[in-house]
C-alpha cells in the first residue's frame, strides 16, 4: 500500500509542476473566461467544483470536525485538486485505515 502514497506524492509534484508551468505561460483568467464561454467548459468546471465538495465531505468523515473541513475547503476551492492530493499523501494511513 505504500507504493500508492508514494505514486500520490508523484503525481502531486508533477501536478504542482505543470501548474508552475501553466501559469507562468498563459493567463488564468483569459483562460477561465475563454472555457466559461463554453457549454462544456462549464459542465466540466460544475463537475470540478461538486467533487472538490464532496472530498472535502470526505476530509469530514475522516476527521470528524467541521472547523478542519473548513480549513482544507478554502484553499481547495481557490487550488483545486492539488489540495486534496495533499489531504490524501499526509492523511493516507488514516484514510486507509478505514478500508482494511
Amino acid at each position: 500500500m505504500e507504493i500508492i502514497r508514494w505514486l500520490a506524492l508523484a503525481l502531486l509534484i508533477l501536478f504542482a509542476g505543470y501548474t508552475v508551468h501553466a501559469s507562468r505561460t498563459e493567463s488564468f483568467w483569459k483562460s477561465l473566461k475563454i472555457v466559461l464561454a463554453l457549454k462544456w467548459g462549464r459542465q466540466v468546471t460544475i463537475d470540478l467544483y461538486l467533487g472538490l465538495f464532496l472530498f472535502n465531505f470526505f476530509i469530514y468523515l475522516n476527521e470528524g470536525s467541521i472547523l478542519l473541513v473548513a480549513a482544507w475547503l478554502i484553499p481547495t476551492l481557490i487550488l483545486g485538486n492539488i489540495v486534496p492530493l495533499i489531504y490524501f499523501v499526509v492523511n493516507f494511513n488514516s484514510l486507509v485505515s478505514h478500508f482494511i
